[in-house]
């Protein structure tokens, strides 16, 4: 998969509220920090308030970046994904890198900028 595709992948799993699928997702490191859990904790601290659940995950082509100051090695690309529902418009932000064959989520963090 593309790391267009998995972060995509990403946010639908967040939508659907699979949060372990989604943590599956997460490279190994990133995986000791994060639990689902977690992930559902950030999510539920996001939409606090809002109408109603997430029902769009949507990667924003045009805030795609493959070139940044602290980029790592194995670094791919920085994905905003988009998280919409009703009455709101939230996002997570992920780090893809290589890691042999797999393309995983190094790092990820929630809100808007």
């Amino acid at each position: 998969m593309t790391y267009r595709a998995i972060a995509q992948h990403f946010g639908d799993l967040i939508t659907r509220k699979d949060y372990s699928a989604a943590w599956k997702l997460l490279a190994k490191a990133a995986q000791t920090s994060i639990t689902p859990e977690l992930i559902q904790a950030a999510v539920a601290t996001m939409i606090k308030g809002a109408a109603g659940p997430i029902q769009v995950a949507q990667v924003m082509e045009d805030f795609i970046i493959d070139d940044w100051p602290s980029k790592l090695p194995g670094d791919l690309a920085v994905v905003y994904v988009a998280l919409t529902g009703e009455s709101f418009s939230e996002a997570v932000t992920l780090t893809l890198a290589q890691y042999g064959e797999d393309t995983l989520i190094r790092h990820l963090e929630w809100g808007r900028p």
